[in-house]
């Protein structure tokens, strides 16, 4: 039996923090959404200067929390792939794989706004389906004022819900200085995170 409607969640999740899990359940409920497969990044093309933790680390943090929520899934699928994690590839291969009506890639503001840099844009924007959800300093309205939007508009959705000021990059930076990180990121990831010593 198919799920009707479906979303793809990716990312680095170098950690996963609280922003990630309260984004995807309002998203889940606004637009009455089955599942939402958690999506970790092998090597995520954006990225290629910055290191990030093993995919092991970032798998199992995430999944820590996941198995908590009947909606949420975990998919090791780009992990997997050689090379760099290309949404397009994701796209044409893994989609197709899902029993699924209606496949979402749920995005920010910010990749929306720079995504005619990435791998194979048109086929993207034609094929594929985007919930946008808005970042600070970024405005929904304005990016897809930019004509070369306006052919897929009927592909990309709007999510404004409440911003959740959180980010990887911060977590990161307060472990490094040896501060605490209680309560930005769900404590199971925050114990596991202590117990494996990592961003230190």
């Amino acid at each position: 039996m198919k799920n009707k409607r479906v979303a793809i969640f990716g990312g680095t999740f170098d950690p996963p923090h609280l922003g990630h899990f309260i984004l995807a359940e309002q998203i889940k409920n606004k637009f009455n959404l089955e599942k939402i497969i958690f999506m970790p990044a092998g090597r995520p093309p954006h990225k290629k200067s910055s290191p990030i933790s093993s995919a092991l680390h970032r798998f199992k943090m995430l999944e820590l929390e996941i198995v908590t929520n009947d909606n949420f899934e975990l998919s090791d699928w780009e992990l997997k792939q050689p090379g760099y994690s290309y949404t397009a590839l994701t796209l044409k291969k893994f989609v197709p794989q899902l029993a699924a009506e209606e496949v979402f890639f749920i995005i920010g503001a910010d990749s929306l706004a720079d995504i005619f840099k990435w791998k194979k844009t048109e086929y993207l924007l034609t094929n594929g389906k985007f919930i946008v959800f808005n970042r600070p300093g970024y405005s929904l309205q304005d990016i897809l004022q930019d004509k070369r939007y306006q052919p897929f508009l009927a592909n990309i959705l709007l999510h404004q819900g409440i911003n959740v000021e959180i980010s990887s990059s911060f977590i990161r930076q307060e472990l490094a200085a040896q501060r605490s990180i209680r309560y930005l990121t769900p404590a199971k990831i925050y114990r596991y995170i202590i117990s494996n010593s990592l961003y230190r």
